[in-house]
């Protein structure tokens, strides 16, 4: 009984002595995804579709740098072989945390599949 009340006692006296939390203060837990994962993701699916002669740097950004419902966007220049791409930010994410990651693997992929499709010629849409 008097361990109970000495653990009660040390447990209530430590709580009164922490901080107070602030509004202002930024804590975040640790990154589902680090930019070294997503460059690794890259250069991995660059490699294995055949687009290591494009230069390719990717972007996590957050909800606000994205069209609305994307998850990921492709900017490219065919004559230089060069492109950004932009993924959404984990903190962004609505799904559960441990499906973010093949998430954001897969909308690197998605965006690189465009980089294929730019080589094929546009036609105009006949009325």
């Amino acid at each position: 009984m008097v361990i109970l009340i000495t653990f009660l006692f040390l447990t209530f006296a430590s709580l009164g002595s922490a901080a107070p939390a602030s509004r202002d203060r930024v804590t975040s837990a640790p990154a589902v995804v680090s930019n070294e994962q997503v460059h690794d993701w890259l250069h991995l699916w660059q490699k294995r579709l055949h687009l290591e002669d494009w230069k390719v740097e990717v972007k996590i950004v957050r909800i606000w740098d994205l069209e609305q419902g994307t998850l990921g966007h492709i900017d490219w220049s065919v004559p230089h072989k060069t492109a950004v791409i932009k993924v959404l930010n984990p903190a962004d994410y609505e799904l559960p945390r441990d499906r973010v990651p093949a998430d954001m693997e897969l909308s690197i992929v998605h965006e690189l599949v465009h980089l294929h499709l730019s080589a094929l010629p546009l036609k105009e849409v006949l009325a």
